[in-house]
């Protein structure tokens, strides 16, 4: 344990506070021990800007407590990759990680969203342009970290770590090649990360629902190692029962709160939005992604066209007539014939396009209905989005790969939850404003759009 204590004295940040210097308190966290550095890091502009970026984007439209920031998600994370660092370190020894590694995964771990696009999640999906190609969060991280000259500089002299090297572990995309670097990568984005294991919590309680609170975090804790050639994170047999309550956790906060649909109706409003600004030249998405959510918003409402402006201003305005849903489905259903066949090959599209695709089609249809053409709006829940299902398991602590949670001997939880989130949790739904509600069904199932 000597070469552990070694390693938490050359990064002091692991042991917490530094004796006279006040921690930094986040609900449900607690209080988090800082160091100068930290605070620095902190204190650069990239970082600060997620102060401006609600969590859940437009869920506190229909969950009011849904108001926590992009920056206290970062500042839990960081803790979360602090603890579980402690842990497999006490576990594995110096030899594990060097001090250098083990500063820029907490690096990585406080830095790993600061290339959100404003409302989270919402923008995302979107490509910079009607031709472009969608940039997810983690990419424009890459390019804001090695781009930030206060930040590499920060970096480098203080923590003693290449931002390079940082923006691999945090790109998904591009990882490094090196046995550390896949080891810290598999720490940042694997099963058991401390970005999930953050936000289920955190997000479940300014939510006010019970799902993300299950998560048995003491056992998951200690229980955790990696397999034998440090590749991936695991657990030990008693470990399994807390990665189902995390499994489980995902699925419902997905399922109950991330794709509600109202929640999602709200997006997909804002989404339009912004398209339709971009289509017509008013801005792209690369201009949306150095702002804030207000300043975003701003910027939408200033500069988009009149059914743009007239989409935004519903979701702010008192009452919120927000649209509503017409009909849903999802693959299973459209494969299967439970959906009405004048909606079928409406259905099938929105599943299988883009964004783009999408805005689109939505425009067409309610172009030939004769209705507005803001009036049909396509949203789908979860296009491209898988969740983790598989952790390796081993006999014991730093003992061997006996199975994963997928198999059903080990666990029935987790194959169960991935064939229904495949089957029945990815759902499209058309929507439409309350008033226009009942018209554009009657349209549709009167079949009054010619061409399906």
């Amino acid at each position: 344990m000597d070469r552990v204590q070694k390693i938490l004295r050359e990064v002091p940040e692991l042991g917490g506070a530094l004796a006279g210097l006040p921690p930094i308190r986040i609900p449900h966290t607690g209080n988090i021990g800082t160091t100068p550095r930290l605070r620095r890091l902190l204190d650069t502009r990239t970082l600060q800007r997620l102060r401006g970026i609600r969590q859940l984007g437009l869920a506190h439209l229909v969950y009011p407590g849904a108001t926590h920031t992009r920056f206290e998600h970062s500042l839990g994370t960081y803790e979360m990759a602090r603890t579980l660092l402690v842990q497999l370190l006490h576990r594995r020894g110096k030899e594990f990680l060097t001090a250098e590694a083990v500063a820029t995964f907490l690096c990585a771990a406080l830095l790993h969203d600061v290339g959100h696009y404003p409302f989270s999640h919402t923008l995302e999906e979107l490509p910079p342009d009607a031709q472009g190609r969608a940039r997810r969060h983690d990419q424009h991280a890459r390019e804001l970290i090695l781009a930030d000259e206060e930040l590499a500089d920060l970096l480098r002299r203080e923590w003693g770590v290449e931002p390079a090297r940082i923006a691999d572990i945090i790109d998904e995309d591009r990882p490094p090649q090196d046995e550390e670097g896949r080891r810290l990568t598999e720490l940042l984005s694997g099963p058991l990360n401390p970005d999930r294991l953050d936000y289920l919590f955190r997000d479940s309680n300014h939510v006010g629902v019970p799902y993300g609170q299950v998560i048995d975090m003491e056992r998951l804790l200690h229980a955790v190692d990696f397999v034998p050639d440090g590749s991936r994170l695991a657990v030990t047999r008693k470990g399994v029962s807390a990665v189902e309550t995390v499994i489980f956790a995902s699925y419902l906060m997905y399922r109950e709160v991330y794709w509600h649909h109202t929640v999602r109706a709200a997006q997909a409003m804002l989404r339009w939005a912004v398209m339709d600004g971009m289509a017509h030249g008013f801005f792209s998405g690369d201009e949306l992604l150095a702002l804030d959510d207000a300043e975003a918003l701003q910027k939408i409402r200033e500069g988009t066209t009149p059914d743009g402006r007239q989409m935004v201003e519903r979701f702010l305005k008192p009452g919120r007539p927000l649209y509503r849903r017409v009909a849903s489905a999802t693959m299973a259903d459209v494969e299967e014939g439970r959906v009405a066949p004048p909606l079928r090959e409406l259905f099938r599209q929105a599943l299988v396009g883009d964004a783009w695709e999408r805005y689109r089609l939505g425009i067409e249809a309610s172009t030939d209905l004769g209705l507005p053409r803001s009036a049909l709006l396509f949203d789908v829940a979860g296009q491209g989005k898988e969740l983790f299902f598989e952790v390796p398991v081993l006999d014991r602590l730093g003992g061997a790969v006996v199975g994963t949670t997928a198999q059903p001997e080990i666990s029935l939880v987790a194959p169960n939850l991935s064939r229904n989130f495949e089957r029945q949790a990815k759902t499209a739904q058309l929507l439409a404003p309350p008033d226009l509600r009942e018209k554009a069904l009657g349209l549709l199932l009167a079949g009054g759009r010619s061409r399906f």
